[in-house]
């Protein structure tokens, strides 16, 4: 194919503001790759555009976006990639000697990124990009943009996983924030085939949806505890998607006798495990109330809560019940050949394709951040190189 000369890439300047920008073309080298992306996905990339700030270390003024399929361009002397090979790219670097690179953990803990980045502070995440280079860029002298809403992307090789031949690209992009990290926070819970698993909230709504898929691929009972019609509705397609479901329970928080309607669905014991995507303090202590004894609380970021606080009794409500507490927002990178198995799944896939809510071409990317912003809305995906 002819090079091009340039990269398209999208900025937010400032607050509601979306500008195109031409950046030049990636230099890359060994131990990176250079990556045409074939889709984007937007996480919560609208608090770019809404409040100019984001958790990790994107940048809303050079790179943004971190979920990202594509096809690799340029392999400079790679053991593991060749030109043409599909891949999944996750968020994060990779130095490949700390303890999260070593362990195939998930790459947003790379010590290759600052303390303040990786803590999540905004505020490092802007000083981190002062001179414009993420550490993918100075590696290869590059200063293309490299992230995910672009057209085309600088990786470190670690964070890159090989895709399937016969896994679409609308599927592979399911494997980071959403699907894959439901099946990475599933697999701490150590949900199993038989368990209840409660969904309380609705949160980042593709970490909840993708929940609720998990949770069924592994043959739970999933009770869903839904906060508004939207995500009552959804998760009711999803049901349907499959092919309906007696494993499928959908209950309205906005109804009083909701925890009494849990108990119930529990032979009067509770669930196993509960999912919280809610962050509030008050439905965190009754979802510790619900678990059973033995159980575990799991606890998915809501960054939408800026008032996130737990306050409990350590001896009646843990040590009492035995109960683990527990939280993360990761996709490891040892997960992800399973996960790759899971979405070749046609009825994962048919639960995804409810998930997938709008689609835009990248040249229409301030409409997706409009929608995401919403939050009426389940996955909105980019595709760079549609007109």
């Amino acid at each position: 194919m002819n090079t091009p000369s340039t990269n398209t890439v999208v900025t937010v300047p400032e607050p509601y503001t979306v500008e195109l920008v031409e950046r030049p073309y990636p230099r890359v080298k060994p131990g990176s790759v250079l990556v045409k992306t074939e889709i984007a996905a937007v996480c919560v990339d609208d608090r770019m555009y809404t409040d100019h700030v984001h958790e990790w270390f994107d940048s809303p003024l050079y790179g943004m976006g971190h979920e990202g399929v594509g096809t690799v361009l340029e392999a400079p002397e790679s053991r593991t990639f060749v030109p043409g090979d599909r891949v999944l790219i996750s968020h994060g670097a990779y130095c490949g000697r700390c303890y999260a690179c070593q362990n195939a953990l998930s790459q947003a803990h790379c010590a290759s990124l600052s303390d303040g980045v990786r803590a999540g502070s905004s505020t490092a995440a802007i000083e981190f990009f002062v001179d414009g280079l993420a550490p993918v860029e100075r590696k290869n002298e590059s200063s293309s943009g490299w992230a995910a809403f672009g057209q085309y992307r600088l990786a470190d090789e670690g964070i890159c996983t090989l895709l399937p031949d016969d896994l679409d690209f609308r599927y592979a992009i399911a494997g980071e924030c959403s699907v894959g990290m439901a099946h990475c926070a599933q697999e701490f819970m150590e949900v199993a085939a038989g368990d209840r698993v409660l969904l309380v909230g609705s949160g980042q709504r593709q970490f909840s949806l993708s929940h609720v898929i998990v949770g069924l691929f592994r043959g739970a009972s999933v009770i869903a505890a839904v906060d508004d019609d939207y995500q009552l509705e959804t998760v009711r397609k999803i049901g349907e998607a499959r092919g309906g479901t007696p494993d499928l329970h959908i209950l309205d928080m906005r109804d009083s006798a909701w925890t009494d309607q849990v108990f119930d669905l529990t032979d009067g014991i509770g669930p196993d495990k509960v999912a919280d995507f809610t962050s509030r303090e008050e439905i965190l202590n009754t979802e510790i109330d619900l678990v059973h004894h033995d159980g575990v609380l799991y606890i998915q970021e809501n960054l939408r809560n800026n008032d996130r606080v737990l306050r409990v009794d350590p001896y009646g409500s843990i040590a009492e019940k035995n109960l683990r507490i527990m939280g993360t927002i990761d996709s490891r990178r040892k997960d992800r050949p399973r996960i790759a198995r899971m979405l070749r799944n046609l009825e994962v896939q048919r639960m995804w394709d409810v998930v997938v809510t709008h689609e835009f071409p990248m040249s229409q990317v301030e409409d997706a951040l409009k929608v995401a912003a919403t939050q009426q809305c389940g996955k909105v995906l980019l595709y760079p190189h549609r007109n």
